[in-house]
Order: C-alpha cells, then sequence, then structure tokens
C-alpha cells in the first residue's frame, strides 16, 4: 500500500508540473522565464511529465491488478516494499518535484519590474549574443532598434560618431538612476540569455522636462535624437526626448540578445 500511494503522488506531482507548464506555454507567460529560443525544450519537457505521468499511474494499475491476481491464485503475500522495486522514485525526490510546483501555484506569473534594478543594478554593457559583434544592429533601421539594439552599436562599435544624431523610437520602462544628472532618466529593459535568472537589465539615457512626472517602471514609447552621454565611463545613449508617450507593458516585456 505504501508503493502504491507513493506511486500516485508521483503521478500527482508529475502531472501538475506537465499542466503548469502547459499552462504557461500557452498563456504566453512561459518566456517570462526563459529565452523563447527555448520554446521547442519547454515543448519536449510538457510530453516527458505528462507521459512519465500516464506511465506512473499504469504501473499502479498494473501493481493492483497484481496484487488482486495474487490474492486469488495464492495465499500468501509477497514482498512489494520501496526497495523491491525499480520503478519507484525515491520519495525526497517526489519533494524536490513538488518544490517548483508549488512555487509555480502559489506565486502568480509575472515579469521583472523596476524594483528588480535595485537588486540586480542596471548595467551600461549589452549582453552578449550569438554574433556578438553589434553589426547586425547596423543594418536595421535607426527607428526600429530596440533598447537593446542601441546599446550593442555603442558598446561594439570603435565608432559611434556615425549613430548621433539619429532618430530613436525605444519602449521601455522608466527607472530613475542616481547616477545620471538632474532631469535625466533610463528607458530600461530586461535582457535574457537564457532565463529569467541571467536577465541583465539594461537601459538608454532620456534627457526630458518631464522627468519628475513619471514613476519607476512606467512604461513608455520614447522617441528623439540619440547623443552619448557617460556611465561609470562608458558611453551609454542619449535620448533627446522630443515625445514621450505612456505605453501598456509589451506582451514580451523581455529582449533577447
Amino acid at each position: 500500500m505504501q508503493l502504491r500511494n507513493q506511486r500516485i503522488l508521483q503521478f500527482l506531482v508529475l502531472t501538475g508540473l506537465g499542466f503548469l507548464l502547459l499552462e504557461k506555454y500557452v498563456t504566453g507567460n512561459l518566456v517570462w522565464y526563459i529565452n523563447k529560443r527555448f520554446m521547442p525544450l519547454s515543448i519536449i519537457a510538457i510530453i516527458g511529465f505528462l507521459g512519465m505521468a500516464a506511465a506512473t499511474i499504469l504501473s499502479v494499475r498494473r501493481s493492483a491488478q497484481h496484487h488482486h491476481g495474487h490474492e486469488h491464485d495464492h495465499g500468501h503475500d509477497h514482498d512489494h516494499s520501496p526497495e523491491s522495486s525499480p520503478l519507484l522514485s525515491p520519495i525526497g525526490g517526489i519533494i524536490i518535484l513538488s518544490i517548483p510546483l508549488i512555487v509555480g501555484i502559489a506565486i502568480p506569473a509575472k515579469p521583472l519590474s523596476a524594483s528588480a534594478v535595485d537588486n540586480k543594478g542596471i548595467s551600461a554593457n549589452a549582453p552578449m549574443s550569438a554574433s556578438g559583434s553589434g553589426q547586425s544592429e547596423v543594418s536595421i533601421a535607426p527607428e526600429d532598434r530596440t533598447v537593446l539594439d542601441w546599446i550593442k552599436i555603442f558598446n561594439y562599435q570603435a565608432d559611434i560618431s556615425p549613430f548621433l544624431g539619429q532618430k530613436a523610437d525605444v519602449i521601455g520602462f522608466v527607472y530613475h538612476d542616481p547616477r545620471l544628472p538632474s532631469g535625466h532618466f533610463l528607458v530600461s529593459r530586461f535582457a535574457i540569455t537564457c532565463c529569467v535568472a541571467d536577465a541583465t537589465a539594461i537601459g538608454m539615457a532620456v534627457q526630458s522636462d518631464k522627468t519628475d512626472k513619471l514613476s519607476d517602471n512606467t512604461w513608455i514609447d520614447v522617441k528623439g535624437l540619440v547623443q552619448s552621454i557617460s556611465i561609470d565611463g562608458h558611453p551609454v545613449p542619449l535620448i533627446l526626448a522630443d515625445s514621450i508617450q505612456e505605453v501598456k507593458q509589451p506582451d514580451q516585456p523581455y529582449l533577447f540578445p
């Protein structure tokens, strides 16, 4: 009976994990945790969890039928202790698997916000991508570049003068960085390489007379000419804002190197 109960518990945890990942995938919230390029692996994980759950419950049914048959065919008991069953995962393993399930259910899904910047800090350097040189961002039309695209250009181009005076149009959340002079703030995004654990907050400086009217974590669309400002000795793109509009948080709030 102890073996059967443990297998049922294993089935419930595996099923819960499978459907939790499936729900995050269907709603689009899974990209709040991992880079979108890992979506195929997530699908494999969903199938794997549900497949193992199905195999576990089938083993419980076969075990019950086997036990029932032995009761009729024999008049003695067999040892079905957990130690003798190679199919049973240790109870400690079930407990470990249940932790992400409990956390995933108990904590509402939401992306990182400006409050996380206070813990992680904000970087003037762009995370490295597969290309790593910033050349692909140069070919993008200036007003189509994201915050990450601009940061890459300023990080990886030896001469940034050709980009000064170009028109930027970016979306991000407001963060008032104490390193900036009065009348300035950062329009920021989180860039994710693999998962939310390695998220890096990056931002473009904005010069505007509306600085004091904007609260941290407010999502905005900023337009203006690009100049340069230094933060911790690194050149960072500066937008001389001629238009700032509040917008809704994008469905995908993260950027991916």
